[in-house]
């Protein structure tokens, strides 16, 4: 998986909300045309791991994008020719909640998704995790820290009712 937790300006996203009950700390943003039950199902998720983290999350700004949109993003933060799964940026000030801006590869969790034989929505569930333990401090560039950091997504994801989702290509 590929992650940037470089600072940025965030997205302006619309907020999502189940009934009468007051929004969520968490924005996402999704294409028309996204399935309603899976926008729902990722909405109650979203809901349900917020008190898992590691650390405390004031808020999360997710925005699903093309693979047109996330090849701009990635060559635009990282240099990077081509879409990839998930674009992070993260702020905090000392021991205040975090704020994250996700940006999350809807094609990319699509061809995913298929691959590994499960729903969209799980590899998209996968992707936020991701990107928030990113702000929580995680890294996944050395192979001992990607370690930490897929187990504590599987813990996370155990928690909220999801099956682990992330396979590395040596134990498939």
């Amino acid at each position: 998986m590929h992650a940037d937790s470089s600072a940025s300006e965030g997205s302006q996203t619309e907020p999502v909300t189940t009934g009468d009950e007051p929004p969520e700390p968490f924005h996402l943003l999704t294409p028309a045309g996204f399935v309603p039950a899976d926008h729902q199902w990722l909405s109650d998720h979203l809901g349900q791991l917020l008190g898992h983290l590691p650390a405390e999350v004031e808020q999360i700004n997710i925005r699903l994008l093309d693979d047109a949109g996330m090849s701009e993003l990635h060559q635009q933060w990282k240099g990077l020719e081509g879409p990839t799964d998930v674009l992070s940026w993260f702020h905090s000030s000392g021991d205040q909640p975090i704020e994250v801006d996700l940006a999350i590869g809807l094609e990319v969790a699509a061809r995913e998704a298929l691959q590994r034989g499960h729903p969209i929505r799980q590899e998209l569930l996968l992707y936020i995790v991701h990107g928030i333990l990113h702000g929580c401090g995680f890294d996944d560039l050395a192979p001992e820290a990607a370690d930490r950091m897929h187990a504590e997504e599987d813990r996370i994801l155990a928690l909220v009712g999801v099956e682990a989702t992330y396979k590395r290509e040596a134990s498939e």
